[in-house]
């Protein structure tokens, strides 16, 4: 499984939009995509880290 990480706040942040174009293109390759956020450990003010993680299908999944 690979992941794009977008930190909120960061200099390279993606929005929401960003996000949703990248794992279309992701899922148009062929690949299954789930899009979500983790809290950074450690991180007192609380800032999520949005995700898009993206891996190959297994054969017969859908």
């Amino acid at each position: 499984m690979a992941v794009i990480r977008s930190i909120r706040g960061g200099s390279a942040g993606l929005n929401e939009e960003d996000r949703l174009k990248i794992a279309n293109l992701l899922v148009k390759a062929g690949y299954s995509v789930k899009i979500g956020y983790r809290e950074i450990p450690g991180n007192a003010k609380g800032k999520k880290e949005y995700v898009v993680e993206y891996w190959e299908k297994e054969h017969g999944e859908d």
